[in-house]
């Protein structure tokens, strides 16, 4: 079975995604593939005001707590603490790791970050009031109560650019957005794809450095015509 693409994993709604994740899994055993796949949907789940949280659960469980251990696991084992029980926990802790000393170092650098990542601490699918607040923070007070009450007509989506490791740009975009983040909260949801080598096309990985001047947040409003019952998109 051919591995997912970029495409599916940041943009596939999550009852396919999963099926698809779970049957290939079932056809290639490829463990490594799978938590980064894991990986690439925390960020999504961070990014989005859809609920992508503990997609393929018992699966990534079953990995960490009975797969050959390997630096992919030991790089990665902490982003999915939300995952397992305590019990589970100290299980996958004590098989990654000689100690918890080699644990606390192994993990030290990516620690700070675990709040914008982990999935039981980073819900954005709650968080619609609060972005479209943001969103016009500087509108005048008559025309944010105007917004609130057609809230229902503002979409947001954010840009995300990257270069590949030719050096050439690509986009990304993540419809339904928190465009409220900070950010350092979206460097470091982006780093973590930097990290991942699941994607490519043409043999060339993608996402090989961010270039993070050029990311950013759209807000859009529709403006629905009663003349025309036609949608105009306005920035």
């Amino acid at each position: 079975m051919e591995p997912l693409q970029e495409r599916q994993l940041l943009q596939m709604k999550r009852d396919s995604l999963e099926k698809k994740i779970l049957k290939y899994y079932r056809e290639t055993q490829n463990e490594d593939v799978v938590i980064e796949y894991g990986m690439a949907l925390l960020t999504r789940n961070a990014m989005v005001m859809d609920d992508y949280s503990f997609i393929c659960k018992d699966l990534i469980c079953e990995i960490f707590l009975n797969g050959e251990p390997n630096d992919k696991k030991r790089d990665f084992c902490l982003y999915f603490y939300d995952f397992f029980d305590y019990r589970e926990w100290e299980i996958v802790r004590n098989r990654l790791f000689k100690s918890r000393a080699e644990f606390s170092e192994w993990t030290r650098a990516i620690r700070p970050d675990m709040k914008y990542v982990r999935a039981a601490s980073a819900p954005t699918y709650d968080k619609f009031d609060e972005i479209l607040a943001f969103a016009t923070s500087e509108y005048s007070e008559e025309l944010r109560t105007i917004a609130f009450a057609n809230k229902e007509n503002y979409d947001f989506s954010y840009k995300a650019f990257f270069a590949d490791e030719n050096g050439k740009k690509h986009v990304v975009t993540f419809k339904n957005a928190d465009t409220s983040k900070s950010g350092e909260e979206f460097y470091v949801l982006f780093d973590i794809l930097t990290k991942l080598t699941i994607f490519e096309k043409d043999g060339i990985r993608r996402f090989k450095e961010l270039i993070a001047d050029d990311c950013h947040g759209i807000t859009r409003r529709r403006v629905v015509s009663s003349k025309r019952k036609k949608e105009k998109v306005e920035p």
